[in-house]
């Protein structure tokens, strides 16, 4: 049986997510919803309470604003979670992690992902990244708008409430945990539809801190190695790429954007993108100015 567990904040996405999964699913289920709206707990305590008290051998993460679109898409994700290596199962991953602060999303050449993105304009975009052409892509992270595991997997492992209280970075976290005895995939069979958009904000910012600060050890991590200087320069790359979106989409203060500016103008002060980085700042300050952020 499959324990389809949900942090929810509104009821009548809830009723349609429901009657999704019954009407899709093609194998015993049950559902065990903890009504957020009125604890406001974090996510990591909810899904820690809800996967103590589910009955089922196979544990689904899933937020309230998705839908399945594969008939019977049951028996090809337990399928998948039987196998005894499979960590984590999810719709969007990377394969690699890298040191320099990102999401999970690091690079386009390790992202793997198979579902249907709409967004608030009415559009919808078909993510799909499959360049292996295999069923289930290993990967490193995950996006948690869904994930699967056994529940032993989980118990070995649990959401860490400790260092992430909120709703951000949890999904990161416990799939490099999971990952480092197991291995975690984005499935290929199983077509997801994301009703939502995700945000980057302050309290994102800081759980990006503190996920790399927990993990700095580890990163960057790969599910293949590439040549010690494709992986350096890469790390040259996603250090600019961030800072450069945190100035862009006003993320976070001023001082920790021009100090993540100094740090990378101090560790690559030969390459190009500080350069550019240091034309930014002065751009971007002067528009925060005016914008009375300063």
């Amino acid at each position: 049986m499959i324990s389809m567990i949900v942090c929810s904040v509104d009821p009548a996405k809830l009723e349609k997510f429901c009657e999704n999964v019954l009407m899709t699913v093609g194998c015993p289920c049950e559902f065990v919803v903890h009504d957020n709206r009125e604890t406001g707990y974090g996510i990591t305590h909810v899904y820690n309470l809800c996967a103590a008290k589910a009955k089922g051998e196979y544990l689904c993460f899933a937020h309230e604003d998705i839908f399945f679109r594969t008939p019977d898409w049951g028996e090809r994700i337990v399928s998948l979670l039987q196998r005894p290596a499979t960590g984590v199962v999810g719709f969007a991953g990377s394969t690699a992690k890298l040191a320099a602060y990102s999401g999970w999303g690091s690079m386009k050449q390790y992202t793997r992902y198979n579902y249907i993105q709409r967004f608030r304009n009415g559009s919808i975009k078909y993510c799909i990244a499959n360049p292996d052409k295999v069923s289930a892509s290993p990967v490193i992270v995950l996006d948690g708008m869904c994930l699967f595991m056994r529940k032993e997997v989980w118990a070995e492992t649990r959401f860490d409430e400790a260092t992430f209280q909120g709703f951000h970075l949890y999904d990161l976290d416990i799939s490099m945990a999971v990952g480092q005895k197991y291995v975690n995939y984005v499935t290929n069979d199983v077509l997801l539809e994301h009703f939502s958009e995700g945000s980057y904000n302050q309290p994102w910012l800081d759980d990006t801190v503190r996920f790399h600060r927990k993990w700095a050890d580890r990163l960057p991590f790969y599910i293949e190695k590439p040549n010690p200087l494709v992986s350096y320069f890469r790390e040259i790359k996603m250090s600019f790429l961030f800072i450069r979106m945190l100035m862009k989409k006003r993320v976070g203060s001023w001082d920790f954007i021009e100090l993540c500016c100094r740090e990378h103008v101090r560790r690559y002060y030969w390459h190009i993108t500080s350069l550019k980085l240091l034309q930014r700042l002065y751009k971007y300050k002067r528009q925060w100015r005016r914008e009375g952020r300063l």
